[in-house]
């Protein structure tokens, strides 16, 4: 574990600690006050900044999105797209991911430099038809902010979420300022096992209404606590926030805000993820209860914490369950071998089911650990166990490249290869295995 977990009843702080290291190279530790990225937990900073100008009059939910942009490039988007489309994620409005990756000179500076990345893609379904997440939409509520108020939405958040509710500690810090007592994010090196990379340049320079501030677990317990006390909306303005509306895989999403039901008791909140970032903040209103966690390195010390807390505040779920049952089969082929874990697997009659996603990570957990022939036994119990999975097989083949097994490495990426045609990565894969 690399972070900071707080655990608080009302205003009370009842378990706060920190773990791990903040900076590698100089060996500064993670405290409480150590400021993380959050990812897309700021997308609930955002939804409170366009619900409090709803409050006020200035905008209404049903605004489309070029009565307050109106020369937003656009015109489909423009005409089509509401406010509430775009909280909820089902505006069809993309991704500007690809874009930024493919992008030839400076990142982007304010929120309109994000446009040309995103904004003249067509829709991807009827406004309000679908759920699909997009941080570009939630960038566009930051410019509809900025067009409102008059002000950059870096300078309205601050004034209208951070003040409020007394989150000294919380800012849209840029990546190359100097500011005490931030994490650096960190993933653990596939291609060079032993080794920590500095993910700070993958992050984005300076975030968004989409995501990317930093803060410290006890500022996300003031905004929790500020929120749930009507002091950044009104009650009404405050119910209709907490309140999941459309149904996704991860919980019924809300007004940048996810709802879920662990056995009958609800949870709100917001989690996030990011190269060298994992994070949540998770309020259970019924019992006045706030949950932090932030962390900076690999995320399976994130995926331990959540099932824990779920499990202390709310009992086994059908998540968790799959979550134990995936470690379970996980430490069984480390102490017994591939063969026991297929067989525990096969032999599962209880509807249990092992996340690829888990074994994978543990896989390249133990190569990295120089573990290189467990973490070969995972990757193949993976490609046992999920026989459907193309990823399996090239992760299989990924993880025998970097242990230096060269030609079981090649054979790997040709089964791959076979079933999907063409796929340049594994070509160049095998093109660079051949030549050395």
């Amino acid at each position: 574990m690399s972070g900071t977990v707080l655990l608080a009843r009302g205003g009370h702080i009842e378990f706060a600690e920190s773990y791990g290291l903040a900076n590698r190279e100089s060996g500064e530790r993670n405290t409480i006050d150590t400021k993380f990225n959050l990812a897309s937990i700021p997308k609930m900073f955002t939804a409170t900044c366009i619900l409090q100008l709803v409050e006020a009059g200035a905008i209404s939910l049903d605004d489309t999105l070029g009565m307050h942009l109106p020369g937003y490039p656009n015109r489909d988007a423009a005409e089509r797209v509401t406010i509430a489309h775009m909280l909820l994620h089902r505006s069809g409005i993309g991704n500007y991911w690809q874009g930024l990756a493919e992008l030839d000179g400076p990142h982007p500076e304010s929120h309109r430099d994000y446009l040309p990345l995103f904004a003249n893609i067509p829709l991807e379904h009827e406004p309000g038809s679908a759920f699909s997440y997009s941080n570009g939409g939630y960038v566009v509520l930051g410019l509809i902010i900025e067009a409102v108020t008059g002000k950059s939405y870096f300078e309205h958040v601050q004034q209208a979420v951070f003040d409020r509710a007394g989150m000294a500690n919380t800012g849209n810090w840029r990546q190359d300022a100097d500011v005490s007592n931030r994490a650096i994010p960190y993933m653990r090196s596939e291609e060079i096992p032993g080794e920590w990379i500095d993910c700070s340049s993958r992050l984005e320079p300076r975030g968004s209404a989409g995501g990317g501030a930093y803060s410290t677990a006890g500022d996300l317990h003031r905004y929790a606590t500020a929120l749930m006390r009507n002091r950044l909306l009104g009650p009404k303005m405050t119910r209709a926030f907490l309140q999941g509306r459309s149904e996704t895989p991860v919980g019924r999403y809300g007004y940048g805000i996810i709802e879920q039901g662990l056995n009958g008791t609800c949870l709100l909140g917001h989690s996030g993820g990011h190269y060298g970032v994992a994070c949540e903040l998770m309020m259970f209103p019924e019992l006045d209860t706030t949950f932090v966690v932030l962390t900076n390195g690999d995320v399976d010390a994130y995926w331990d914490t959540e099932a824990f807390m779920h499990e202390m505040i709310a009992g086994p779920t059908d998540k968790t369950r799959n979550y134990r049952f995936t470690q379970d089969l996980v430490d069984l082929t480390v102490r017994k071998g591939l063969e026991a874990g297929v067989t525990m697997c096969h032999a599962n009659n209880d509807g249990r089911k092992a996340r690829e996603g888990v074994v994978d990570l543990a896989a390249f957990k133990h190569i990295h650990r120089g573990q290189n022939a467990i973490g070969i036994n995972l990757l193949q119990l993976n490609r046992a166990i999920h026989p459907n999975s193309d990823y399996a097989i090239y992760r299989l083949a990924d993880g025998l490249r970097v242990t230096g097994r060269t030609a079981p490495a090649i054979d790997m990426y040709r089964t791959y290869l076979e079933r999907v045609p063409g796929d340049a990565d594994a070509e160049a894969r095998i093109d660079e295995l051949t030549k050395s």
